[in-house]
Formats: structure tokens, sequence, C-alpha cells
């Protein structure tokens, strides 16, 4: 209901009795006073009407009990009058409006009405990852980061979005109130992919105010690179045994934004060895009779492991499952997968690579046809023989049986396998370990002086054992009939797995020892008993 006519008529009786001298009147308290704006930008001056104000009268705005600084005010005309209040902070005023009689300035009072002024939303605040000090800000898929909002307004809530607007989840959930102090964090709780983090901050208000709820984006945007998932399941296509030749690695739910690539690396004896201690893994291949390959834990960023070599192109990943091409693989090997990203919510160009913590084995069986050569040195009684192995392949046990029987002939033939990553494994003449601290050689045999060692030629003193190629290791097994033939099966020393099935190998007799200029350069010899 509108009081503008009862006031006017009162403020016409108050300046009739004053002219008269029949008494002293006070200023009009229940005089209408309204804020010209219901929300205040945050650095904007506030407005306050006074209707009407009457004339003779001037009006004073308080903060509490004291007046406001610097002071503001606004004399009256018997009409609508407009108090220009002071800038407006991140903190809701609530004023009080003094009124004060010019003529004479003896009488004053606190009109009837306060004026609120809700303040708005501020979005020039001061944002920043204290957890992450370096620019461009590159964490580890996962990683939760920490935003701080510096100079917060109690009553206003915050939240984080990404670049699109889209709300992302915080730890703990919910949103965070601003308070007095200002200063807020905001936890991502997980980040996988490359995004723009920013900060959004909403304010609402009680019905009854009738004031719409605001919302608003602060200005600063932080980008965050985030590195590929490690955790990717990785496996070999089918068996992880494989005849020599190429496999296929598969990659689980690989990353749309990454690039795969396979580096492979050949296993040694020291790959198989337990007990390498607590920054080793175990890695259980499957298929096997528990066969487990040791192998180092991946660093935190991508290292090529040593004596690894990358196996075809990189591959972009599809969201799904990945194939990647390896081979040809001649020997038992550990794939692993390098996952690279480019960063382009880096700004500058960027890039990141990570091992995946899964590594693939795959085992590889003996060479189906290898250059195994028998041969029978005849013995004595002309009708039988010792079987001369050579050409096989190394780190393989070779078995004999006879055509048809069960029974095996003797030991098995065994080819050394030389370990190029740990000396140590390397028995015999000059294996020695690297030297340790107290200088002295360990393991093996080392000789200071010219050695050779060979069996005996046909006849004492036919050749040059310095110069000549060492005879072919004989296989000591049972003397069999010249012109026989045997069964052949063939079984790595190292995880067991062997050929399917049994394959005959021809004997052929052996030739008479050939001279020492008709044998040409001396192969290192492979065959040994075991």
């Amino acid at each position: 209901m509108s009081t503008a006519r009862p006031i006017d008529v009162r403020c016409a009786r108050d300046r009739l009795i004053d002219l008269l001298g029949l008494g002293e009147t006070t200023p009009i308290r229940d005089v209408n006073v309204q804020e010209a704006q219901l929300t205040v930008n945050v650095g904007a001056p506030c407005e306050i009407t006074i209707d009407p104000a009457q004339s003779g009268v001037r009006y004073e705005l308080f903060d509490g009990d004291a007046a406001v600084v610097p002071a503001c005010s606004v004399d009256g005309a018997g009409e609508k009058a407009v108090l220009k209040g002071p800038i407006i902070d991140r903190v809701d005023k609530t004023f009080r409006i003094r009124a004060t009689k010019l003529d004479p300035l003896t009488r004053q009072t606190f009109l009837l009405q306060t004026a609120t002024v809700k303040v708005g939303l501020a979005t020039d605040l001061p944002v920043s990852t204290p957890e992450i000090a370096e620019v461009p800000r590159l964490v580890d898929h996962g990683s939760r980061v920490v935003v701080s909002v510096s100079g917060s307004q109690a009553g206003a809530t915050y939240g984080l979005v990404d670049g699109a607007g889209s709300p992302i989840p915080m730890t703990p959930p919910g949103r965070v109130s601003g308070n007095k102090d200002g200063a807020i964090t905001l936890t991502a709780s997980r980040v996988t992919e490359d995004t723009v983090i920013r900060v959004d901050v909403q304010r609402t208000f009680d019905e009854s105010e009738g004031r719409a709820p605001l919302h608003a984006v602060l200005a600063t945007e932080l980008p965050i690179a985030v590195r590929a998932d490690r955790d990717l399941a990785v496996s070999a296509v089918g068996s992880p045994v494989l005849p020599q030749g190429s496999a296929t690695i598969t990659i689980a739910a690989s990353q749309p934004s990454a690039l795969y690539s396979a580096h492979v690396r050949a296993l040694s004896t020291v790959d198989f060895v337990p007990g390498a201690g607590p920054t080793e893994r175990v890695i259980a291949v499957p298929g096997t009779s528990g066969v487990e390959v040791y192998t180092p834990r991946p660093p935190a960023l991508w290292q090529a492991p040593a004596g690894s070599a990358q196996h075809g192109d990189a591959a972009p990943g599809n969201g799904g499952v990945l194939e990647l091409g390896v081979g040809p693989l001649l020997d038992d090997s550990i794939v692993v997968v390098q996952a690279r990203k480019i960063h382009a919510a880096a700004g500058a160009p960027l890039e990141s690579a990570v091992q995946l913590e899964q590594a693939a084995i795959v085992l590889v069986r003996p060479e189906p046809a290898p250059p195994l050569v028998l041969q029978i040195a005849a013995n004595a009684d002309g009708a039988s023989g010792t079987l001369l192995v050579s050409g096989g392949q190394p780190g393989v046990f070779y078995h004999f049986y006879p055509s048809d029987e069960a029974g095996e002939l003797g030991l098995p033939a065994y080819f050394h396998r030389r370990d190029e990553r740990d000396p140590s494994m390397n028995k015999g003449i000059a294996a020695t370990e690297p030297e340790a601290a107290d200088k002295v050689p360990r393991r093996g045999l080392r000789v200071e002086m010219d050695l050779v060692i060979t069996r005996d030629p046909p006849v004492p003193g036919a050749s040059d054992p310095a110069h000549a190629r060492p005879l072919d290791p004989l296989v000591d097994i049972a003397p069999l009939p010249l012109g026989g033939a045997v069964d052949v099966m063939a079984i790595k020393a190292r995880t067991g797995i062997g050929w399917v099935a049994r394959r005959s190998v021809p004997i052929t007799p052996a030739a008479e020892e050939s001279s020492p200029s008709d044998l040409g350069a001396a192969p290192e010899p492979a065959a040994t008993e075991s």
C-alpha cells in the first residue's frame, strides 16, 4: 500500500509546526527505503533510494553504529532522493540510515527501514594448483588435482567444471562454500584425459527475497595434461607358446588419445631366476607348467628397456581392444608396450610416454627343423658306433630314441647358450661375474695363458691343436648300429617347451677326419653332455 500521500501530509504538518514555533519536530522515520539494485557486483557502488525524502532533512548512511567511510549523504527536497553508497566488496551489507534536521541540527533519528545490499559474484579470484608447481601441468592418469581459490565469497558455493562447462567429480563430493577468510580448496578426484579445469560459482537466495539465483565461471583457466593409462591388460593372442614367427599382442580398453607401440626383448637366463628382489615382478606364463619370468618393474616415465627394439609402427588406440603385430620372434621374448600422448591442453607442444604395467611373455618352441646333424663314429667292431651331434639350437636339450621304441638312448645332448645380460650365468672358460669391490673375479675359470681344448686327433701329431678347429663333441649314448636312424625330441632347457611330436633324423656315418687346411675358420664348440 502506498504511503506517499500520508507522508506528504505529515511533512507539511511538521513544516508548519516548525514555522509557527509551536515546537520541534523530528524527521519522519517510516519513509520508504529501497535498494536501487537487488544485487550489486563486486567492486561496484551501491545506490539506495529514499521516497519521499523530507525537505530540510539530511540522510546519512551508517554501517551498524558508525557512519560509512567515506561519508555518504543526501539532502531531501520533498521527493525521491538517491543515496549513493560505498563500493561493495565480497560481503553482504545491511545499512542503516540516519535522518537529521538541517535547521536546527538538533533533531535526528534512524529510519525504520534498513537497506540490505546483496553482493554479486566475483569472477576474478586468484586460482592455482598448489601441488603442481610446474607449467604445463602434467600429471599421471587417475591423479587427483587440488585447486586453491583465494578470496572466496561467503554465501557462495564453488565447484569444478571442464572447458565445456561439464561438472568434474570432486573429493569429497558436493560443492564447497566460501567463507569470510576467503581461502578454499577444491579437489578433482580423478583426471583421466587432458582437460581444462575451471571454477564455477553459484549463489541462491531465500525465496522471500525475490532475487534470482546467480551463476558464473571464474576467469582463470587451468590446462591439465594427463599421461596415458598404465593399467591396461596386455596379452598374447592365443597360446603364449608359439612357433617361431610373428605374434599378436592385444591391449584392452586402449585410449583413443594415446599411441601404442610394442618393444620386444629376448629373455635371458637371468629372467627365469627367482628371488631377484622387491623391485622385481613375477609374470606367470599361462598355459605352461609353472614357468615364471622375473623382470624389473617399469619406471615412472618411459625408458626403453635395455636390449629391446620396437616392432612395427605405433598405432592409435580405438577405445577397445587394440592389436599390435610383433615379429619375427626367434626366441623367448618379453613384450612391453609404450603409450605415448601428444597433449593439446597444455598449450605449447608437449609429449609424454609411459610403459604399461603389464607385459606379455611369448615363449617360442625350439626350431622345428634346426640344422641338426647326426653322425656315427664307428667303433672298433665295425658294426656299431657312437652318436656325434652338431648344429643344435643353443639352450635346447635333444633327446634321442630308437625308431618305434620308447626307451631313450642315453643322456640328452645340450647345446650351451651364453647369457649376454648376465655373464655370471655363463659357466666355463673365462666365464666370470663383473669384478666386485674386492677385485676378485668370481665363478668360472680364468686362464692367463693360451689354452686349447680338443678331442684327440685320429693320428697323434697329425694336426696343430692351436690352429685346427676342435672336433665336434661326442654324446655318450648306447652304441647304435651303423646306418640306423633315431627319433629326436627337442626341449628348451629354460621353459621345458619342446616339439609336440618326435622328428626322425637320419644318421649319416661319420666321414674321415678332415685335414686342418680343409676346415676354415673354427666355430665355437656348442654341444656338451647333460
